[in-house]
């Protein structure tokens, strides 16, 4: 087989048809030859190279890419270097510059030596997917250290209580074995029992924590829904703190918002098992801390209830913002928890305590965190169970937040997502059991008030399954920012700002200036219905004209029959996926010329998925979770190029 070459095609159009940027350049670093793409990566003014192309250099990489060329060009050395452009849409680029060999100057008809050969190239998907391969390294290298340190302190957490439960058992032994009967201190006695069964009591806590974080991290982690009435059933897990309670002489009350009977909240699907998990946890913390107090010793445990998902609860309690993706792990739509309405169960527990400092809530509610590094030698625990609770709330389709100043007390609140239910018969029915250590626990604390004389002294906490009902000025909806909700609102707002300086460091550059829609048509294809329903909202309230699909299928039918301005794919979704209708999509526009740009969707971030999804035919990617503008600013980026 023969080819028939075009004589009349010239070298330069040749070079024109090259995906990357030549230039020839004579020994002053001038410009003699360049194809249209060196053009388009560095427009030039004038024939000085070194002016035109650190001119295009993003003011970030200037001195670094000045510093290697003035060296290289005095060496008359070769220099290949990496650099961010300076225009708006910032990409990554490679320049290289090398000297001609004297044999290849003379294919340029000039008989003087010393030209240089330059190349630029776009290397921005590689520079992407480099530096999300490093911050993933990295974040594996964090976790791992993370790990370490979590086993050395849920070792510390185990171990150190076994040396108290093994003295204190000496202790009993020796007080009943080595005295007379008339010489035994059943105070002594009481005293050591009150300590071991505190130790295990705490240990279990641990393990429990430990084992449903590993159930969480692995996704099996299952909820168990049954009928319950909430304000009643939850009074059993409170029970068990009364002798600890009694004995730190803490005030204690257990109340009802108004909102609850309002709405009329009795029987209801969910696992209370769960949410008596997060209640334990938050009012365990609340004790160890306001035990410290010097002051006012109160705790109050509040419940209400609302029909719509709250913003908060209560209104002066701060969400940390858990991203999009914490509704994805919502788990109460299975068809176990009935098709009664929903409705979401609010508690809330406001101490006295010493508050939380800001560096701590920084890092509340992050895995394998204590509030302070040495929180857990003074006051114990895994620095686990907040984050625990937090994915509790998130797979019951809720929310964990906190308002806290240092040295002024501290109000945790939180919700759940039920459904109610009309059936009380005992079908389903369940009951909230206190455990044999945690009921052990009770009756040896209260044995040792009992000896002690405490009840003789302090008042037993009520806790009633028919809590009063009343209006608390700290739940009411129109409840100030008072100092507390003030300060912890400015840390979540930073902790925010960092995670998102964070997942955009080291990427292209983009104007600060927030974008919005004016009419563009957007096609939002996506199976999940909560995070359709929610991208679509944030989009049309921002100018966009959206439509919805629900799988690739949908998307192929609904392009062919209307035209878009951008299509939304996700990656993976039933019937037909992403890649394969993205596919279908191009080989409609071979025969139509045209092309809607398609914006990737995906929670992959290794590279044989990203490259599949570009090869498939999309022109960028957004990886989850992702934030709203930054959805926006890949849209209105994409669209331009489409028009023009």
């Amino acid at each position: 087989m023969t080819f028939a070459f075009n004589q009349n095609v010239s070298a330069q159009q040749l070079a024109d048809l090259l995906p990357n940027g030549v230039a020839i350049l004579n020994d002053q670093y001038e410009l003699i030859s360049m194809n249209r793409r060196f053009r388009e990566l560095i427009p030039c003014h004038t024939s000085k190279f070194p002016d035109c192309w650190l001119n295009s250099v993003h003011k970030d990489d200037y001195d670094r890419v000045a510093t290697g060329y003035r060296e290289t060009a005095s060496f008359k050395q070769s220099l290949r270097i990496e650099y961010q452009t300076r225009d708006p849409d910032s990409i990554w680029c490679v320049m290289t510059l090398d000297k001609l060999e004297d044999k290849n100057v003379n294919f340029f008809g000039l008989k003087d030596g010393g030209l240089h050969i330059c190349t630029i190239s776009d290397i921005t998907p590689e520079k992407k997917a480099e530096l999300v391969q490093m911050r993933a390294a990295q974040e594996a290298r964090e976790r791992i250290k993370h790990q370490e340190r979590f086993i050395d302190m849920i070792s510390h957490e185990i171990r150190n209580p076994l040396s108290a439960i093994l003295h204190c058992t000496e202790d009993i032994q020796e007080a009943i074995c080595n005295k007379k009967p008339e010489e035994i201190s059943i105070i002594d006695i009481s005293e050591a029992a009150e300590t071991i069964s505190l130790c295990i009591n705490h240990q279990k806590k641990i393990v429990n924590d430990v084992l449903t974080f590993s159930k969480l991290d692995a996704s099996m982690l299952s909820l168990s829904p049954r009928k319950f009435q909430p304000k009643r059933h939850l009074t059993t897990p409170l029970t068990i703190f009364r002798p600890e309670l009694r004995k730190l002489k803490i005030q204690f009350e257990y109340k009802v918002d108004v909102s609850y009977s309002s709405y009329g909240i009795d029987w209801v699907m969910a696992d209370l098992d769960r949410m008596s998990q997060v209640l334990i946890n938050i009012l365990s913390n609340a004790i160890k801390f306001t035990a410290k107090s010097e002051t006012e010793r109160f705790i109050r445990v509040s419940m209400g209830a609302a029909i719509d998902r709250p913003t908060s609860y209560p209104p002066n309690i701060v969400f940390f913002d858990s991203g999009e993706s914490a509704l994805d792990k919502d788990a109460t739509n299975a068809p176990e928890w009935g098709d009664g309405d929903i409705a979401y169960i609010m508690v809330a527990v406001k101490d006295s305590g010493i508050g939380i400092t800001d560096q701590a809530q920084q890092r509340l509610f992050e895995r394998f965190n204590q509030a302070t590094s040495k929180t857990e030698s003074l006051y114990g625990g895994s620095g686990l169970g907040l984050n625990v609770c937090r994915s509790l709330c998130h797979l019951h389709g809720g929310e964990i937040g906190v308002s806290s100043k240092e040295s002024q007390g501290s109000t945790f609140g939180f919700f759940f997502k039920v459904r109610r239910s009309n059936d009380a018969s005992q079908e389903g029915r369940g009951d909230l059991h206190v455990s044999g250590v945690d009921q052990l626990t009770y009756d040896i604390q209260a044995l040792g008030n009992e000896i002690r004389g405490v009840n003789d002294v302090t008042e037993e906490p009520k806790i009633s399954e028919n809590p009063p009902e009343g209006n608390f000025s700290e739940i009411e909806p129109d409840a100030p920012k008072d100092a507390k909700t003030m300060r912890t609102s400015n840390i979540a707002r930073e902790v925010s700002d960092d995670q998102i300086k964070r997942s955009n460091k080291d990427l292209p550059r983009h104007p600060n200036k927030k974008q919005t829609g004016s009419g563009q048509r957007v096609l939002v294809v996506e199976d999940n219905s909560i995070n359709r329903r929610i991208i679509s909202r944030k989009l049309d309230a921002l100018g966009f004209d959206i439509s919805q699909v629900s799988n690739g299928q949908e998307a192929v039918d609904a392009n062919h029959e209307s035209s878009f301005d951008c299509i939304l794919m996700d990656q993976q979704m039933p019937v037909m996926d992403g890649n394969s209708a993205t596919r279908e999509i191009r080989s409609a526009e071979k025969e139509t010329g045209a092309h809607v740009p398609i914006l990737g969707v995906t929670a992959d971030v290794m590279d044989a998925q990203q490259d599949e999804m570009i090869s498939a035919g999309m022109d960028d990617i957004i990886h989850k979770p992702y934030g709203t503008q930054q959805l926006v600013d890949k849209i209105i980026h994409m669209i331009p190029k489409a028009e023009s």
